[in-house]
Formats: structure tokens, C-alpha cells, sequence
């Protein structure tokens, strides 16, 4: 059976998109976004496929695969709006990281890996019911070899709780160009590939790990369609 597919909207009352835009897309972040996306353009060759997917402005849960360090730089560039994201707390702890993170605003959400983190939900709640994109890397960690681990649930919690769609996305190339245990990157080609979202049903719990299910799925056919191609 074919995964539910859901088109993005806004949330009635909320505004929309608009909320990252207006309030928490300022000029310093759109200027360093700027420089950073021409760098990565040039080093990477970075390009992204299926935007047209995002093209209507709502609330969505972008789940992508974690293979590098890279991976949280590189989304962000290719979206055509500011997204919320959650992030293991330790990296407000990091010098150097933990600068950028208070840049980039209230928008980066800190979550402790044990446990339930009440406070990161709650604030990755608020977001999306503003319209916020938040993207979430939902396998818990970078896996061994680029695999693809199974998903966790809190993605389909926030998607039912909020009523956005999952919106699964392939990061193709990121190991490549930054694998584990390398500090400067190489000159590699990054693509970013954004699947069909998912609707979540609420108040189905079996549904949660079928939308997670399917969204893994996803990124993992897109992935090895792009490796087919780069034969």
C-alpha cells in the first residue's frame, strides 16, 4: 500500500509560514546564510530536488537521515525558509558551536538523548503550531556506514499533535564530503532530496511507527536511487 501523502498548509489563526519569516528570520541570518550557502554551492556542489514539495507554506516535521556532521548545515540551505530544529543539548556546550546556536535564535531547541525531554517537545510543539518547519534527525545518532536506523516516534508524536505532515528527506553525499573522524571537509557533491509528506493519524498509536516507518523507507529508496544514478 502506498504510504498517505498530506498537503502542507497553514494553521487557521496562526499565520502560517510567516511566523519564522517575520520574527526570526533577521538580516545577520540571512546574510551569513548567504555566504555560507554561496561557499557550500561552490565546495559542494550543493542541490536540492523535490523543494517544489515544500512549496506551500504550513507546518511540517522534515526527518532526514544522519550520516555527518554536515547534516545540520547543509538542510537549512537548501530550504527556502528559516526551520526550527532540535539538537543534543551537549552542543551548547561546545565552544565555538555553542555560539552559533544562541545565533541562530530561539528556533534551535536543545534536547536531552535520555529520556523524555518535556521542555524540547513542548517548545518543538509551539513552533510547528506556529507554522514552523522543525527538523529532526529522528535516528537518534550517526549510524555506522551510512546506514539508515530505524526511527524513532517523537517525530509522528509532534506530527499528531500538531496535525503537520512528515516530511521525509534524503541527505546524499554529506559522509562523502565530511565522513566521521575527518575535521575539514572535502570538495564532494551534496544533494538534498525532499520526499512526499505523510499525513499521521491521531490518536493511533500503531500509526505513529507506520509514518516513522514509512519516512525511513523513503529516505532510504531515495538514497539508493541516487547512488544508482551516480553509476
Amino acid at each position: 500500500m502506498p504510504p498517505a501523502t498530506a498537503v502542507i498548509r497553514p494553521l487557521a489563526g496562526r499565520g502560517g509560514g510567516a511566523y519564522a519569516d517575520r520574527r526570526l528570520n533577521g538580516p545577520i541570518y540571512r546574510l551569513i546564510r548567504w555566504a555560507v550557502r554561496g561557499m557550500a554551492r561552490v565546495l559542494f556542489r550543493l542541490r536540492a530536488v523535490g523543494l517544489e514539495r515544500l512549496a506551500t507554506p504550513g507546518p511540517a516535521v522534515l526527518v532526514a537521515n544522519h550520516v555527518s556532521w554536515l547534516d545540520p548545515i547543509i538542510l537549512p540551505l537548501v530550504l527556502p525558509r528559516k526551520p526550527a530544529f532540535l539538537a543534543m543539548e551537549e552542543l551548547w556546550r561546545m565552544p565555538g558551536v555553542a555560539w552559533v546556536m544562541r545565533l541562530y535564535g530561539p528556533l534551535a531547541i536543545p534536547i536531552r538523548r535520555q529520556g523524555i525531554d518535556a521542555s524540547a517537545l513542548r517548545r518543538a510543539t509551539e513552533a510547528l503550531r506556529h507554522g514552523a518547519w522543525l527538523i529532526v534527525f529522528p535516528e537518534g545518532g550517526i549510524p555506522p556506514a551510512g546506514e539508515v536506523r530505524p526511527f524513532h516516534r517523537g517525530a509522528s508524536m509532534l506530527a499528531a499533535r500538531t496535525g503537520a505532515p512528515i516530511v521525509p528527506i534524503a541527505l546524499v553525499g554529506t559522509d562523502d564530503a565530511l565522513p566521521l573522524g575527518r575535521v575539514i571537509p572535502r570538495a564532494r557533491p551534496i544533494t538534498v532530496y525532499v520526499g512526499d509528506p505523510i499525513a499521521v493519524a491521531t490518536g493511533d498509536r500503531n500509526a505513529l511507527g507506520d509514518a516513522v516507518a514509512q519516512a525511513a523507507a523513503q529516505i532510504r529508496s531515495l538514497r539508493t536511487a541516487a547512488r544508482a544514478r551516480a553509476r
